[in-house]
């Protein structure tokens, strides 16, 4: 054989031709690789027999039932990836509340400060008499503050610890 077939095409364009078969009968090819099956196909009767053979195992593919989960998994899986959720959502409220308790420990030691100074010592601990003393007192009185927020900070992140261990 010289490498032609009897229809003029060669034996590698036939091989080509033949692998396409069962992307044929699966319904991917593009436009023009179908066209050139469909042509190869009418005049190769060895291909024909093939393509139909893909054709039926395409069709006793497509006729055995779709596998189903099982209930209980179905219900495990989505109680799963609720309670996730729920817990993703709780983590997220909780650092939306430490930002809060931060801006607001800040908030509380820039406002207190001056009110403290100006019902304590009146007006002249505002304008800036005895500033160092005053700026001492600043700082142990942000340093409690700043202890009482950990504090309080610790104590729910303790609670909140007891909670999740209990649910």
């Amino acid at each position: 054989m010289n490498g032609k077939m009897s229809s003029g095409k060669s034996i590698n364009e036939h091989d080509e031709l033949r692998e396409l078969l069962s992307l044929a009968a699966a319904g991917v090819l593009d436009a023009s690789d179908e066209q050139r099956v469909t042509a190869h196909v009418g005049i190769c009767p060895d291909c024909a027999a093939n393509l139909n053979r893909w054709q039926q195992v395409g069709s006793s593919l497509r006729r055995i039932p779709t596998p189903q989960a099982p209930t209980a998994l179905v219900s495990r899986t989505i109680l799963l990836a609720q309670t996730r959720f729920a817990e993703e959502s709780s983590r997220r409220t909780e650092r939306r509340m430490m930002v809060l308790m931060l801006v607001f420990s800040w908030a509380f030691v820039a406002i207190s400060w001056p009110l403290a100074q100006l019902f304590a010592h009146g007006w002249e601990s505002l304008l800036g008499f005895g500033f160092e003393q005053g700026w001492k007192n600043f700082v142990i009185f942000t340093a409690f503050c700043w202890l009482a927020g950990a504090a309080a900070a610790i104590l729910l992140a303790t609670r909140r610890s007891r909670e999740r261990r209990l649910a």
